[in-house]
């Protein structure tokens, strides 16, 4: 199905006399201009009026361009899920197969929400990254950063996790999430740190004879990094998870347990530090190194990029709801962008899209 096909799904709410503008319209001028690197509602308004030609090559158009608070207000009545549902249908169903995805699950909070409503009210988003594509899969609203753990339960049910690989931070080594994971098929690693205080111990303590032993009877895979002044030399280990009984009643699941060193010198100071996971993937080092490692692509290609090229951070868009709506649009643009074949950064297709009306027919349409 076309993206057009997708979005004439959404019921229209709007009573029978506010329908001047057709809704599908609306929604494509947004996602549009938010490719050509728009970031408001006025902007957006300037956008569908200097480009309307181009518009009406692909949609009707024909009461115009609304003016911008007509496009908030429009926006606004759509059902959050339903659009939420639509647009990451059809996102995904341009998504290539992959026989062992790798999806990184990770909090965001909008800094702009936390300016206008403070920080117990910011808007707090969770996503779903597939980190190999560079693609968001989905994205769920939290009140705030403590229910970060409930929000990714409900996530999880979202997303089609069969043979894939869910990474966590260290929030997420929760007994429910991870048997949810292993219902559905999928696998885990996930962060160990002090909020499990007992399993952190216990992995430590089942590291350490080989840490007596250097590390040298282990799997063990090691990766060279640099970059801004700084070398990283991460070295990764995994083991057969042999926990002590209770333990081993609580995470049933668990199959293996992994270290990662880093050794990082910037400036002529060198630091050396271990995180620890546990994971559900037998013994694989270089899907376990792999795994590891990409887990932060959902951070420097999907968190960075909105702040930086979209702009994220710095939106004032007051109203909750078209604010939770506004960074849907982003995430799927940020998709879109990803997925087009042009060799170049996002910012330099944004700049082709909003001079080059042909570029954005390719961006949407192929």
């Amino acid at each position: 199905m076309s993206l057009f096909e997708h979005l004439k799904l959404i019921e229209d709410p709007r009573s029978h006399i506010n329908l001047d503008h057709d809704l599908v319209d609306i929604i494509f001028l947004v996602l549009a201009a938010i490719a050509s690197g728009c970031d408001g509602w006025q902007a957006i308004e300037e956008f569908g009026n200097e480009n309307l030609s181009w518009l009406r090559k692909h949609r009707d158009f024909d009461k115009g361009i609304p003016t911008r608070h007509s496009i908030a207000r429009i926006i606004k009545v759509i059902d959050n899920e339903i659009l939420l549902l639509t647009l990451f249908r059809w996102a995904n169903s341009l998504r290539e197969a992959s026989s062992k995805p790798l999806i990184a699950i990770d909090g965001k909070t909008l800094r702009g929400a936390v300016n206008q409503h403070g920080a117990k009210n910011a808007l707090h988003l969770v996503s779903a990254f597939d980190t190999e594509q560079g693609i968001v899969l989905y994205q769920q609203d939290t009140q705030t950063k403590g229910n970060e753990i409930a929000t990714v339960q409900a996530l999880l049910h979202m997303l089609d996790i069969k043979d894939a690989v869910v990474t966590f931070d260290a929030l997420h080594c929760q007994r429910e999430t991870l048997q949810q994971i292993i219902k559905a098929k999928g696998d885990y690693i996930v962060q160990v740190k002090g909020n499990q205080p007992l399993l952190r111990q216990a992995i430590e303590m089942q590291f350490q004879p080989h840490w007596d032993n250097d590390g040298v009877d282990i799997l063990s895979v090691e990766a060279d990094d640099k970059g801004h002044g700084r070398k990283e030399r991460r070295t990764t280990f995994q083991i057969p998870a042999k926990l002590p009984q209770a333990l081993a009643k609580k995470w049933p699941s668990a199959k293996s347990l992994i270290a990662v060193e880093r050794q990082r010198t910037l400036k002529g100071v060198t630091t050396i530090n271990t995180d620890y996971y546990l994971s559900s993937l037998p013994l694989d080092i270089e899907l376990a190194a792999k795994a590891v490692r990409q887990h932060w692509h959902i951070e420097n290609q999907q968190h960075w990029v909105l702040d930086v090229t979209f702009r994220e951070d710095c939106s004032r868009i007051g109203d909750r709801e078209n604010a939770k709506k506004m960074a849907l649009f982003r995430r799927i643009v940020l998709n879109l962008l990803e997925q087009h074949p042009l060799k170049a950064s996002k910012p330099t297709k944004i700049r082709k899209a909003a001079w080059n009306g042909d570029f954005r027919s390719e961006i949407f349409f192929g």
